[in-house]
């Protein structure tokens, strides 16, 4: 049987052709019954949105947001899919309810890093030598503007011209300044402006090639190696992701790099009648809105690259990724898990009393705050361990170090989270407050009271409440405003937010930002 393409030009002959225009009919006004009663369905379906169970109609109507009981005593929110953070996976079978899963990333290697603490949130393959490809032009870029006045003017000799891929099309004799380049450089990912700043600053490849490995040493990147400036596949040329995490936050300490990763389209000279125009290589500049910068690479022994910091909510996190099919939504995925899946929380106060075991008078007290991150589904497994060595720590001897001190370590599920010194009390008195357990909240006592913590959510605007109701009283300050509650080693350490204004601890000195 066939079909008629055209099936109104062959038509019976007892059916009338259609009229030339179709008739004018009025449509008839809404009557003010029928309005209202659509205006009526409308509100029962809103209400019937908010009285779905879990206790929040917003978060059923996005099934990568569920409210959930926590461990601490109160509720917490578990994070999904992409409704919320891109790239964050639901929980499997196995996890409990408001679990929030790691990242969903295709990378071989991945960090992800709290620039004011250092403290590592992720890592995958962190400390393996892996080719770099492009992201090795930050190296090249921090030494041209450590020896280089952006100003200076720089006659391109013959070697630029010579180097493949992506470049600049440099020519021989051209004159640019450093200032130039370093966009060529670090927004286009031109090798000949790798070259032309190299010979700048050591007059030969070779020489500057050197001095890229020299401070490699100095800045302690163990796994890093370098051969050539641009970044282009060599034996030998690698880094390892822990390892361009920290270049890469040793190079945001200066105004003029985070001016140059920054920056999204640039023009320079060209021919005599005619500009370069090139447009930034980092992806995430234009579709992540809170990118701060980021640096590309991609070779076919590297796979695909990237290292960039974001800035959200008062945090700076730094991501890599290395080897990766889509190193951008790799980073991206990073920064989502660290920016909606942590919370900043204070673990102890300074001259917190701690005891050694459940029942015994306190013998050592917190020396300084102790501030993390912590991940929302941990919030009610943080616990305080006497490190190795010490007493109560697996080998030592009672005392610890000297004067009486001991080191010890919060963990959460079985992962460190920051180490704090603990100093002996003066002599052993009891514990002024019973161990605080985050457990459900009892008839007896005063009234709980209620912690709320808040963590950005991906809306520009939005935040994301945490309220978690403990069993206990907020813990008492004497006069001197010292915390009194006694924490108990191996038992569950309550958190609390974190005072305004409060300095950042230092928790792994490697990865930590600097002042500029």
């Amino acid at each position: 049987m066939s079909i008629n393409p055209h099936p109104h030009s062959q038509r019976p002959a007892h059916r009338p052709p259609p009229p030339a225009f179709p008739p004018r009919t009025r449509s008839r006004p809404l009557s003010r019954t029928r309005l209202l009663g659509r205006v009526l369905a409308v509100f029962v379906a809103v209400a019937a949105l908010l009285a779905t169970p879990g206790g929040s109609g917003w978060a059923a109507a996005r099934p990568g947001l569920a409210a959930t009981p926590s461990g601490v005593g109160g509720s917490a929110v578990g994070l999904g899919e992409a409704g919320d953070g891109a790239g964050l996976r639901r929980a499997g079978p196995g996890a409990g309810p408001g679990s929030v899963a790691g990242p969903r990333l295709l990378a071989k290697a991945a960090i992800l890093a709290d620039e004011a603490t250092g403290q590592v949130l992720f890592e995958r393959n962190a400390g393996a030598g892996r080719a770099m490809a492009s992201t090795t032009k930050v190296m090249t870029a921090l030494l041209a503007l450590e020896r280089l006045d952006e100003r200076r003017v720089v006659t391109i000799g013959s070697g630029p011209p010579r180097v493949g891929e992506e470049s600049l099309r440099l020519r021989q004799g051209e004159r640019l300044t450093v200032r130039q380049l370093l966009l060529g450089l670090l927004v286009k990912s031109a090798n000949d402006a790798g070259v032309a700043l190299a010979e700048a600053v050591d007059g030969t490849e070779a020489a500057f090639v050197r001095r890229m490995n020299r401070k490699a040493a100095a800045l302690r990147l163990t796994a890093t190696h370098y051969v050539t400036p641009y970044g282009l596949d060599r034996p030998g040329h690698q880094t390892s992701a822990r390892d361009l995490a920290h270049l890469w936050e040793v190079a945001m300490r200066r105004a003029d790099f985070r001016s140059l990763v920054a920056t999204r389209g640039a023009r320079i000279p060209g021919s005599p009648l005619s500009l370069r125009r090139f447009v930034t290589t980092n992806q995430l500049l234009g579709s992540y809105h809170w990118t701060v910068g980021g640096k590309t690479g991609y070779t076919n022994r590297a796979g695909r690259c990237l290292v960039a910091s974001a800035s959200r909510g008062g945090r700076r996190l730094v991501a890599v990724a290395l080897g990766s099919p889509n190193a951008f939504a790799d980073v991206q995925a990073l920064f989502e898990y660290g920016f909606v899946g942590y919370v900043r929380a204070r673990l102890a106060g300074r001259g917190q009393p701690v005891a050694q075991a459940s029942g015994s008078p306190a013998a050592y007290q917190a020396d300084s705050d102790a501030d993390a991150l912590v991940r929302l589904d941990q919030l009610g497994q943080v616990r305080l361990t006497l490190a190795p060595g010490t007493a109560g720590g697996g080998t030592g001897t009672a005392g610890g170090g000297p004067g009486g001190a001991t080191a010890a370590w919060f963990t959460a599920a079985g992962r460190r989270l920051l180490r704090i010194r603990l100093v002996r009390l003066p002599g052993a008195r009891p514990a002024p407050t019973p161990t605080t357990v985050l457990t459900a909240p009892t008839t007896a006592g005063p009234a709980p009271t209620t912690t709320t913590i808040s963590a950005t959510r991906p809306g520009p605007s939005s935040t994301l409440a945490l309220t978690a109701p403990t069993s206990v009283p907020a813990a008492p300050t004497n006069v001197g405003g010292t915390p009194e509650a006694t924490l108990t080693v191996g038992t569950a350490v309550p958190v609390r937010p974190v005072p305004p204004g409060a300095a950042a601890p230092v928790i792994d000195p490697f990865l930590r930002r600097a002042p500029p």
